[in-house]
């Protein structure tokens, strides 16, 4: 039902778009489920967090608080005393500042994870189970290893930003995902199209986010102290 304008060009801050459902959030007096047309709001997902910002009309305006994917629909929360009808036309602004601090965070996760099969931990005997890239960012990899790589892990991440190498994205089936990944995380559907990420002279994984153009951009990656339990190992990182 929306045009997912965030996976086409992840760089856009604002846009049009015209409402097309409108519900209460019966919790909440004065915040409204809004459905739009089009969106370049990222709805939290894949350990990516929410954007925010602000819907506004000629007469109207409300702060989108969080945006989530809810029964195959892009639901925008949006705090206002009272929305607009369905049909109207508004304006969509990001919060660029969070977006663009997610975006690096994200990508971030992706050098430590591509750094990690550089080094030849990844995917096998360390593979990459899920992502969080949010406040602590995380990543959780299925098995664990004797060595402490973490200074090996930081200084090839480093490379990798230093570098300044591209990352691609484009829409690609099932099919040739498993064809070109390192590896497939479990839990992917195979009805629709995808997206592959490529790093270029890396390698490629599929990816649902949004991803600044290239490793320079995310900035210097520090490893924290390495955390195995339960037959996982935990690489936590930040940026600078």
């Amino acid at each position: 039902m929306t045009e997912l304008l965030y996976l086409q060009d992840a760089y856009l801050k604002d846009m049009q778009a015209v409402i097309v459902e409108v519900s209460k959030e019966v919790a909440f007096p004065q915040r409204w489920m809004i459905v739009l047309d089009k969106t370049i709001f990222y709805p939290r997902g894949g350990g990516q967090a929410t954007d925010q910002g602000m819907l506004s009309a000629d007469t109207w305006q409300g702060k989108v608080s969080q945006v989530l994917l809810k029964d195959g629909k892009i639901v925008h929360y949006v705090e206002a005393d009272a929305p607009p009808p369905v049909g109207t036309v508004v304006k969509g602004t990001l919060d660029w500042n969070r977006r663009y601090l997610n975006m690096r965070l994200h990508s971030a996760g992706h050098v430590v994870d591509f750094a990690l099969y550089l080094l030849g931990y990844s995917p096998n005997p360390l593979m990459p189970f899920k992502g969080e890239h949010e406040k602590k960012p995380v990543i959780y990899y299925q098995g664990a290893v004797e060595e402490d790589f973490r200074e090996a892990l930081e200084k090839k991440a480093n490379e990798l930003v230093s570098q300044d190498l591209p990352f691609s994205c484009r829409f690609v089936d099932y099919q040739e995902l498993e064809r070109e990944t390192i590896y497939l995380q479990p839990g992917l559907p195979q009805n629709k199209p995808l997206r592959l990420l490529t790093l270029k002279g890396v390698g490629s994984v599929a990816d649902g986010g949004t991803q600044v153009l290239n490793t320079a951009e995310v900035g210097r990656i520090t490893i924290l102290p390495l955390e195995k339990k339960e037959g996982m190992t935990l690489v936590h990182y930040r940026i600078s």
